[in-house]
């Protein structure tokens, strides 16, 4: 039955007769590409009442032969039960439907000259159904097989048994097993990471930053086999820990400069009630620029021991500095030889040695983001 559908098919395509106009679609058609001239020939003839005969004996001979190669080509592939054959069978079952729906609403399709186009419709379901039920059983078998690996430790397995019980998933939706494996090979594939500060500066670190260090939001990395905890529990993997060896504050440091300013302007010179005139004048003032500075710095590690081979198996220094830094103007003299918006006033003050050190760990803290997006545990 299905060489009488070829035949019927291939007949059809011989009585379209040819067209010299439509050169583009002959060369792709010539080429083998028929999906790309039927799809270009459907686009052509969308919403439109009077279809050109071009577009229309292109659709019917690209659809004819797309048709016939990939019949073909699923009746080769039902031979063999391999992943490799089972997934090109279903891409091809997915290609038919997806033609045949495409001409679907066109249908009949008559061009302006009076021409109606034959389209021969296949059912792939059979060849979808078995390719489906074949892949779903491959892909549940070797899903188990790494997920015992996984229980056993070997988290790469557990999460590449998770990834195929999701493709088993999608090829058959709501089975239990499936269901099931899913959730336990994303527990066993999940690294549970335990997150602490241990302070070894001989400085006291203030509480805001250790809470901060430790309440990073490692979420927005995206990567769902990571889960970091300031909570301890039975099942960690890993523990990570940010160790602080170092806490340096600099002196607070003024520096004072001075400048003179000098500025002609125009004012207006009173001589009687009568008589105003604009004269220039030149008038002085005295900059004093007080620049405060002070920097705080923190040297750290971050080490990440793997709790089931106790070794560590990240060691990696990271420091950050904060400067702090202010400009403060005062003038004596005449305002108006100031340049306009020049700044002046302001508090001669500097940050307390607690709000140095945290500026300076909020800056550890991205330091501490960048490295541990790196990595994978």
């Amino acid at each position: 039955m299905l060489r009488s559908f070829q035949i019927a098919l291939i007949f059809s395509s011989l009585m379209i007769f040819s067209f010299s106009s439509c050169t583009n679609y002959l060369k792709m058609i010539e080429r083998g590409d028929f999906d790309n001239a039927f799809y270009k020939a459907v686009d052509k003839m969308q919403g439109k009442k009077n279809k050109k005969p071009r577009h229309v004996k292109a659709a019917e001979e690209a659809f004819a032969r797309a048709n016939i190669r990939d019949i073909d080509r699923m009746q080769t592939l039902s031979e063999r039960t391999d992943q490799l054959a089972l997934n090109e069978m279903l891409r091809l079952a997915q290609n038919i439907e997806r033609r045949q729906k495409a001409i679907s609403p066109m249908l009949p399709l008559t061009d302006r000259k009076g021409y109606r186009a034959h389209f021969e419709f296949f059912d792939p379901t059979d060849y979808a159904v078995s390719a489906a039920d074949n892949l779903f059983e491959l892909h549940v078998q070797e899903a188990q097989e790494l997920l015992e690996r996984g229980r056993r430790g070997d988290k790469q397995a557990a999460r590449k048994a998770n990834e195929l019980y999701r493709k088993a998933e999608r090829l058959r939706p709501g089975t239990n097993e499936v269901r099931l494996g899913i959730d336990d090979s994303y527990y066993y594939g999940t690294s549970r990471i335990y997150m602490f500060v241990n302070n070894q500066s001989n400085k006291v670190l203030p509480m805001r930053l250790e809470r901060a260090l430790t309440t990073i939001n490692f979420s927005e990395f995206r990567n769902p086999w990571q889960e970091f905890s300031t909570q301890r529990r039975d099942d960690e993997d890993f523990h990570m820990e940010i160790e602080i060896t170092h806490i340096d504050l600099s002196p607070e440091r003024i520096v004072e400069r001075i400048y003179l300013l000098e500025k002609e302007i125009e004012v207006e010179d009173k001589k009687s009630e009568s008589d105003t005139a604009v004269v220039t004048k030149t008038v002085n003032a005295e900059i004093t620029e007080r620049v405060l500075e002070r920097k705080s710095k923190i040297n750290a590690n971050i080490i990440i021991r793997d709790l089931h081979n106790r070794r560590i198996v990240h060691h990696e220094p990271v420091f950050s500095e904060y400067k702090f830094e202010r400009i403060v103007n005062s003038y004596r003299g005449d305002r108006r030889a100031l340049p306009n918006r020049f700044p002046i006033g302001g508090s001669v003050a500097f940050p307390s040695e607690e709000d140095m050190i945290y500026n300076a760990g909020e800056i550890l803290k991205d330091r501490i983001i960048d490295y541990v997006r790196g990595f994978d545990l």
